[in-house]
């Protein structure tokens, strides 16, 4: 039919013609998809498709089907992502699920014979009395409480208690943050580097860590101290009414002590270190004295206090005797102070 020199062609549906019925397909990757999920989705294209089938027949609604289907599958990706995130916050708590203590009395860990910290293995008596190894063999393995032999039962309890208590260093205050088993506390406290150093001066009670100390004795006994440098030997005359000579090192600012003590043969002299028990093994000295062609040697390595004070000579120490001193009454020394090996 022609109107306005246009042809128009229409399509009237015969009734051996069905009305085209919206197509839905359900493939492999769907397999996936909860089956609530696909009712609704269903139930959303078949509506689509109906209402539109009335106006446009021949239409069909795949690419309905692909955009349903695309943006559901957008929100299940979000959701995955969300869950994600929300596993470090998981496993935050399960860490702050750990078992903290206080102990009141830690007394109650040390042996009460020796006082000293338990360590395994730990012994007890048949009424419960327990005592560490060492102290078990000093009592001939009788229990000085109730005098019940102490045979070789273990107390397997107090092992596993003394070996999951974790404690602090004493030093914390002046920056330690190592922790350690209550066992191994009176170890790590006498070798850490942040224990209590003492100045070594006469009449000064000051106290700090060995970095404070030696800032502190190289300002405010600067006039009484005579500087040297590792490896280098240096020359000094020691008086007859000095008992110590203070020395401390130009980088490091360790202190060393030269002792001096007036004997029926002679003078002996030594060499102390002022500082933490790091610092053991880590040098060495060399005491020379000299008269005409006489040499008398002493190389030896030099014990480390925390708090030093004028001892007599006992041990490892060099004797001068009278005929290496000056007319004066002094006695000329070559002294040399090495470092071995670095601190941990």
């Amino acid at each position: 039919m022609k109107s306005n020199g246009t042809l128009t062609r229409t399509t009237t549906p015969t009734p051996e013609q069905p009305i085209p019925m919206a197509r839905f397909s359900i493939g492999e990757e769907d397999d996936d998809v909860p089956l609530t999920f696909k009712r609704q989705r269903l139930s959303t294209s078949a509506s689509a498709s109906v209402n539109r089938s009335h106006s446009q027949p021949q239409v069909v609604t795949d690419e309905i089907d692909e955009q349903q289907e695309n943006i559901e599958i957008e929100d299940v990706e979000s959701d995955s992502e969300g869950y994600e995130e929300l596993e470090p916050d998981d496993e935050e708590e399960e860490d702050d699920d750990e078992l903290k203590a206080v102990l009141t009395d830690p007394d109650v860990l040390d042996c009460p014979i020796c006082l000293d910290p338990l360590s395994t293995p730990v012994f007890q008596c048949e009424n419960g009395h327990i005592a560490c190894s060492l102290c078990c063999s000093k009592v001939k393995r009788k229990c000085p409480s109730c005098c019940m032999p102490i045979g070789y039962n273990r107390c397997r309890a107090i092992e596993k208690v003394i070996e999951s208590v974790k404690v602090s260093c004493k030093n914390a205050q002046h920056g330690c943050k190592t922790t350690i088993t209550y066992s191994q506390k009176t170890e790590h406290e006498q070798m850490c580097p942040f224990v209590t150093c003492y100045c070594p001066h006469p009449s000064c009670p000051f106290g700090g860590t060995s970095r404070n100390m030696y800032i502190h004795f190289g300002i405010q006994h600067a006039v009484s101290t005579t500087r040297f440098t590792y490896d280098t030997t240096f020359f000094v005359h020691v008086a007859t009414q000095q008992k110590h000579i203070f020395f401390q090192e130009q980088h490091e600012s360790v202190i060393f002590i030269l002792n001096h003590e007036v004997k029926e043969h002679g003078r002996a002299l030594s060499v102390d270190c002022v500082g933490p028990s790091t610092l053991k093994s880590c040098f060495e000295y060399q005491i020379t004295a000299r008269q005409l062609k006489s040499v008398l040697t002493l190389q030896c390595v030099p014990d480390v206090y925390t708090r030093w004070s004028e001892h007599p000579l006992k041990r490892n120490y060099l004797t001068v005797p009278s005929d290496f001193f000056c007319c004066s009454g002094t006695l000329p020394l070559h002294l040399c102070i090495k470092k071995t090996v670095l601190p941990e």
